[in-house]
């Protein structure tokens, strides 16, 4: 069942959202410039967690590799951003829509995987993988000039991604006892 499956790492990353998330919305044009390796940072450390997550995983039937190409996602962009930061800060927004993308599907696999759950609305998970969606192609299509716009927006987001993980902990964590 899903109980059995929920783990350290949907805590770890909810706390990690929520830092990403203030990071985000806190981020000025000084912030840019070191902003890269706090990136590289905190993008490794999500990559080792979904990789970690899914070596630990039991129930090898339902494991999709999600999290194992989340991870390997994750650990090469922080490779990538920590050797060419100077190319990277003009693509940032690109890649920021990649991250966007990547988390639409998540919250759309979780949408799906939350359907042998019957007391827990799983609705939100469907809304916040279009918002993605949205956010990420308007960074796709208007790059230039608006990524402080758009790093404040994707803040903002990241924020109720975390909440939304740590609502589910609840969740499970009440339903436990």
């Amino acid at each position: 069942m899903f109980q059995k499956n929920f783990s350290l790492s949907t805590v770890l990353m909810g706390i990690l959202y929520f830092v990403l998330g203030i990071v985000f919305i806190a981020a000025t044009d000084e912030l840019l410039k070191t902003f890269n390796y706090i990136l590289v940072c905190i993008c490794a450390v999500i990559g080792f967690i979904q990789i970690l997550s899914f070596f630990l995983e039991k129930d090898y039937k339902k494991n999709n590799y999600t999290d194992l190409l989340i991870g390997v996602v994750f650990i090469w962009v922080s490779l990538v951003l920590y050797v060419y930061y100077g190319f990277m800060i003009n693509i940032l927004p690109i890649l920021f829509s990649l991250y966007l993308f990547v988390m639409a599907i998540e919250m759309w696999v979780r949408y799906v995987n939350l359907k042998e759950v019957v007391n827990i609305r799983r609705g939100k998970y469907l809304l916040l993988g279009f918002v993605a969606i949205i956010v990420g192609l308007l960074l796709i299509f208007n790059p230039g000039g608006v990524i402080l716009t758009y790093l404040k927006i994707t803040g903002v987001y990241l924020i109720l991604v975390s909440l939304l993980y740590f609502s589910l902990c609840f969740h499970f964590f009440k339903e436990k006892k």
